[in-house]
């Protein structure tokens, strides 16, 4: 990793991750030009402390396992941690580290560019990061933002795949080989993971 690189940061609890990340990630790098993405799987997300269904290690290995064949793709364990982690922590982490404004792109869904205002110091993260949002066909993206945020919504590959979706489809018995990669979906069989459990909304 150089200082002058354009980098992406995607935060999540990725429970699990599913092709919908993995297009977001792959299409952000083409579409801005990052040399770099990071994964960076929370072990205690803020907004959803009671909704976690896996582990965080069995979410961190899905992780590595889906990206495995992405030299670009790599993940960051800043986020596995015994506290709740915000995501303005991992921002002025790579701030601190002579990356800019305009090399840090935080990678998010429709979803939560309209919830963006409400998290931990959201002014952090506008001053220090681009966001990168893609569109997801439930969500509207019509919501307030500071005006020097620098926001770059764009809606190609734009999808209806969420944690959610895998995870009911495990539960009701369907397959899930079109909505995560071959070899997630073999680990949540192989684990049984999902077979019972609560909902979340990425």
């Amino acid at each position: 990793m150089k200082s002058r690189d354009k980098i992406g940061l995607f935060g999540g609890s990725f429970d699990p991750i599913h092709n919908g990340h993995l297009i977001l990630a792959q299409t952000a790098m083409e579409y801005i030009g990052l040399q770099h993405v990071y994964f960076i799987p929370t072990a205690f997300p803020p907004h959803k402390r009671t909704a976690v269904i896996a582990g965080f290690e069995d979410r961190l290995k899905m992780v590595d396992m889906a990206i495995s064949d992405n030299p670009r793709f790599e993940i960051s364990l800043l986020e596995k941690k015994n506290s709740v982690s915000y995501t303005w922590e991992s921002v002025m982490h790579f701030r601190d580290k002579g990356f800019d404004r305009k090399q840090i792109h935080l990678l998010i869904g429709g979803d939560s560019l309209r919830e963006i205002t409400r998290w931990r110091r959201p002014d952090l993260i506008f001053e220090n990061s681009t966001i990168v949002a893609m569109q997801r066909p439930e969500y509207s993206l019509d919501c307030e933002l500071p005006r020097e945020s620098a926001v770059i919504v764009f809606s190609e590959g734009a999808n209806g795949i969420s944690s959610t979706l895998v995870r009911r489809t495990v539960e009701e018995g369907g397959s899930i080989g079109h909505l995560v990669p071959d070899q997630v979906e073999r680990y949540i069989s192989g684990k049984s993971l999902y077979l019972t459990g609560g909902e979340e909304t990425k």
